[in-house]
């Protein structure tokens, strides 16, 4: 997404990601991450799947370097196909693309994916992803 022509679908779809984690993300931060990705494409890319100018699915691409991986991580860091479109193909078809197309000249693709998401789980580990042996943490800085 170079434009704001699709912003509402994606923030409707933004919306919808987090209905499902518990995970108290303020919507009224939707807008900043649009406007930031937006002015700093070398930081991450909104890709948007869009056929006869309706948009079936967004995503978040972020990228960051890894000495573990030797090059580019591609972050897939939201993905969410539109209801009127899941079990379609088209979340395949867009982790088909980041493989062809390497965003950010990546070396490997890095998702989260919510465990009671057994649906995700399964496309994913069809596509050749696995777990690894390690687990991510997080902790919020006081701002």
């Amino acid at each position: 997404m170079t434009d704001r022509r699709f912003q509402a679908d994606v923030l409707r779809m933004m919306g919808e990601l987090y209905e499902h984690d518990d995970l108290r993300v303020d919507p009224a931060s939707f807008p900043k991450t649009i406007d930031y990705l937006l002015a700093n494409p070398s930081r991450g890319r909104i890709v948007v799947a869009v056929e006869n100018d309706r948009v079936q699915a967004y995503a978040l691409v972020i990228p960051y370097w890894s000495n573990e991986w030797g090059g580019t991580v591609a972050l897939l860091d939201e993905l969410l196909v539109d209801r009127e479109f899941r079990g379609r193909g088209v979340a395949k078809a867009f982790l088909r693309f980041l493989e062809r197309e390497r965003p950010f000249d990546a070396v490997v693709v890095l998702l989260e994916v919510s465990p009671q998401n057994t649906q995700a789980r399964a496309l994913y580990e069809s596509m050749g992803f696995t777990d690894r042996h390690l687990q991510m943490m997080t902790r919020r800085f006081q701002v």
